[in-house]
């Protein structure tokens, strides 16, 4: 699967109403699986270090997804496609939605 990270959404704030409300802590509740110790970007092995928000290739960007990034991949161009490793799953951003 290829994603683009997006722009202007770091001020964005979880709104889960349990738990921690950071993103990273969203993607485990809504993908009921432990967070990854590595990076999600395919190839990559930095440590799991944010949720990132994402947009899925081919789709226009309103739905924003959350991946388990490190800061390299978190900070790469929206332009530049990143490849996810195989099975990671996605967590949709706006509330517990989740994509493989």
């Amino acid at each position: 699967m290829i994603v683009y990270n997006m722009v202007g959404t770091s001020g964005r704030k979880c709104i889960c109403k349990t738990g921690p409300r950071t993103w990273l802590s969203h993607w485990e509740r809504g993908t009921n699986e432990n967070l990854p110790d590595k990076c999600c970007a395919k190839y990559c092995r930095n440590e799991v270090e944010v949720g990132a928000h994402v947009k899925i290739e081919g789709e226009d960007g309103r739905i924003p997804w959350i991946v388990p990034f490190c800061q390299y991949h978190n900070k790469r161009p929206s332009s530049e496609p990143i490849e996810l490793k195989s099975g990671v799953t996605l967590c949709g951003a706006a509330k517990v939605d989740c994509e493989v």
